[in-house]
């Protein structure tokens, strides 16, 4: 029979089995299985990267392990993901910063050690998810045995783009409506996400939510990303809603402690700066040398450079210094002190955020930074095309493009800074002696107004006298009451002694004040459009003019190419009904856009040459952040937060021009001043002139505020 054996083979067989060779070693049997007899190992996602992962080396197949000191401030955010208080990490970065690597850790360690769950990564595209797929998930599992002895045997458990880790999917994904449906993964990574499509780019965390919103705190999303798509929407805006995160250094000259970038959300936080030696004469060449060869980071607080070797030893430190940092990091909830660092402790948030600038990669020399920088300046200088600039700001250097802002190096903190209190400043609501006239603006909003006094002198130069904003008025019953633009007309008339009739005493003799001359009121919002012409007609009526010129101006702002402001303007000779109307009221259609590239020249000259702004000691920094709540980009400007105060600013202007201060027929040096920039008593002087000599004294009357009391009262008021 076929199934006997002969006692040849029998003999041979029972040889080998006394041999040995046919049997397991039995310790070999216990490593392979200590982790199912072990319970998991704790360990941070930092300490698991450190000590198991490998990554391959950048030739000749060499293998490496995960070094957490080629960019320790990452630290910071894989801690914060082992928190099981954070439901979402997003952090804002410029390339080759190591940003990917953190998720990709906090994935190996989810693999390796657990809880395991459903996986998903998300790229911008299909080229993307081949791309990382082939370069770091691939190489990852093949270099890493333990996880790929994890990954499950049957068909279709084990592609490049998908993986079945002990049962649950671990999946890279394209962005695109197959992507946000019909799944639930408990950890969701959005890479790179203002690359993808604008539908999907534009709210990464509703996305992530949406698919995650029954799970409860046993989620974890992440959303990495330069910050290509602005303030409004992708990453940036993301960042908004989280912890805040910024980075903070100490530095090496002075041991003062700032941000290596502070961000529009940290309101006067100083922060180092990039810069180096420029010849704008000179040729490409040469300046692209001299940035690169002079390039270095500066203190905020002792203004020393600081090298690139010391640069990164501050990196270091900033993440072992201890102190109430969080791994370097600052959050809401605290404070940075100049000489004690970080003060506070960061108030709870479930969104955790980080971003990460430039200055701080240490694998980044601040020489080929600059040399970068200066490079995309002069093409932009030379083009006109912001595109490369832009592009160096999110890719390279961690920051936002906001047009002539980011050109000039505009900030909030620089327009505050100049409203400092010394010796040449001046007082809110009071007349500096350069000013030869005041213009004021009104924005209309809803249940407000927004009003600006802007004084100028004859070059452009303008000083702001005073910025409020007017939610109520006084009823005959004397109670505040809310305004209601839209719907009561009555409520317009608090602009008359407030903003029309309103004057303002000399800085050098307080007895004389200067009035207003005009005042330009947006009455572009179409809510609003009848019931501000028919105050303007009501204004003419009542006689606040300049004998028939009429001190109250309409005013409506256009975008495109067109002038600051028309050489005419438009008659508005009919009410909402078609009725025709007496006085007629006039309407000027501005180039806002115009006005606001003004705007942003004008505030960019520090030298006190014409053109340039003033502000008065105190200047609210609430206001300075309304300059920057709008930035020109690719040609066009768009809105990212409150601007009222450059639309303001840009209204005062309009009225200048409606002025036309430099026509032949005002003899400014001869004294022959207009009636609208004529400075005038505060009070008469003589005594009342009705009073005779010898005249019995008259019944005493109850005092009224004089005119001093209320100028003092409008200016000394809370707003």
């Amino acid at each position: 029979m076929n199934a006997l054996m002969s006692p040849a083979t029998l003999q041979a067989g029972i040889e080998e089995l006394a041999s040995g060779d046919c049997f397991v070693d039995p310790f070999d049997l216990m490593a392979e299985a200590i982790e199912l007899l072990s319970p998991p190992e704790a360990i941070s996602t930092v300490e698991c990267a450190e000590k198991y992962r490998k990554l391959p080396g950048p030739e000749d197949g060499a293998v490496i392990p995960y070094d957490r000191w080629f960019t320790p401030y990452n630290i910071g955010p894989m801690n914060a993901l082992d928190d099981e208080a954070c439901n979402l990490l997003v952090m804002v970065k410029p390339s080759r910063s190591g940003g990917t690597a953190i998720m990709e850790n906090y994935v190996f360690k989810r693999i390796k050690f657990g809880p395991m769950t459903h996986i998903a990564w998300v790229l911008n595209s299909d080229e993307a998810v081949t791309s990382y797929c082939r370069n770091v998930v691939k190489p990852m599992f093949e270099l890493n045995t333990d996880l790929q002895a994890r990954v499950g045997t049957g068909r279709g458990d084990d592609t490049d783009a998908f993986k079945r880790v002990r049962g649950y999917p671990v999946e890279w994904l394209s962005a695109k409506d197959s992507t946000f449906r019909n799944r639930q993964p408990g950890v969701m990574v959005w890479d790179e996400s203002d690359g993808a499509a604008k539908r999907w780019a534009a709210s990464p965390r509703v996305q992530i939510e949406g698919r995650q919103k029954l799970l409860g705190n046993r989620k974890k999303g992440a959303i990495l990303s330069h910050a290509d798509l602005g303030w409004k929407a992708g990453v940036a805006a993301e960042f908004e809603d989280t912890s805040r995160g910024i980075f903070v250094m100490q530095c090496v000259h002075c041991l003062g402690h700032a941000a290596a970038y502070a961000t529009k959300f940290w309101s006067g936080v100083p922060q180092f700066e990039m810069a180096w030696q420029d010849v704008p004469d000179a040729p490409t060449d040469e300046r692209l040398d001299m940035a690169e060869q002079t390039a270095a980071l500066y203190c905020p607080h002792c203004n020393e450079p600081i090298s690139d070797e010391d640069r990164r030893k501050m990196v270091d430190a900033a993440v072992t210094g201890g102190g109430n940092a969080v791994d370097g990091w600052m959050h809401r909830g605290q404070s940075l002190d100049p000489e004690a660092g970080v003060i506070g402790e960061p108030e709870p948030n479930a969104a955790r955020g980080f971003w990460v600038h430039g200055t701080m990669l240490k694998t980044e020399s601040l020489a080929k930074l600059a040399r970068a920088w200066q490079a995309a300046l002069i093409h932009y200088e030379r083009t006109r095309d912001p595109k490369k600039l832009k592009e160096f700001m999110s890719k390279q250097l961690g920051e936002i493009f906001e047009g002539a802002a980011t050109l000039s190096g505009l900030n909030a903190e620089k327009i505050v800074q100049r409203g400092r209190d010394d010796a040449s400043g001046y007082d809110r609501g009071v007349v500096p002696d350069e000013v030869k006239f005041i213009t004021a603006s009104v924005d209309t909003g809803g249940r407000k107004f927004d009003v600006l006094f802007k004084g100028y002198d004859l070059e452009g130069r303008s000083w702001v006298i005073d910025r409020m904003t007017i939610r109520q008025r006084r009823h005959a019953d004397g109670t505040m009451r809310d305004l209601h633009l839209s719907k009561v007309l009555d409520d317009w008339f608090v602009l008359v002694d407030e903003v029309i009739e309103r004057r303002f005493p000399l800085a050098s003799d307080p007895n004389m004040v200067l009035p207003v001359a005009v005042t330009c009121i947006d009455a572009g919002d179409g809510n609003v459009t009848w019931l501000a012409r028919e105050f303007a007609r009501r204004c003419m009526t009542a006689g606040h003019a300049w004998g028939k010129w009429s001190k109250v101006r309409l005013i409506k702002g256009a975008s495109g190419k067109r002038p600051a402001v028309p050489d005419a303007p438009r008659a508005v000779t009919k009410d909402d009904e078609g009725r025709k109307v007496d006085p007629v009221v006039y309407e000027y259609t501005l180039g806002a856009d115009a006005l606001k590239d003004q705007a942003y020249e004008r505030l960019a000259i520090e030298d006190d040459g014409p053109g340039a702004c003033y502000f008065y000691r105190g200047f609210e920094k609430r206001y300075a952040d309304e300059y920057f709540g709008e930035a020109k980009v690719d040609g066009k400007w768009v809105r990212s937060g409150p601007n009222e105060q450059l639309d303001l600013d840009g209204y005062c202007e309009a009225g200048r021009q409606i002025l036309k201060p430099d026509r032949a027929d005002i003899k400014w040096h001869e004294g022959k001043l207009p009636p609208w920039a004529k400075p005038i008593p505060l009070m008469p002087k003589g005594g009342d002139p009705s009073t005779e000599a010898g005249a019995a004294p008259t019944k005493a009357v109850k005092p009224k505020r004089s005119t001093a009391d209320r100028l003092v009262n409008l200016n000394q008021r809370n707003r």
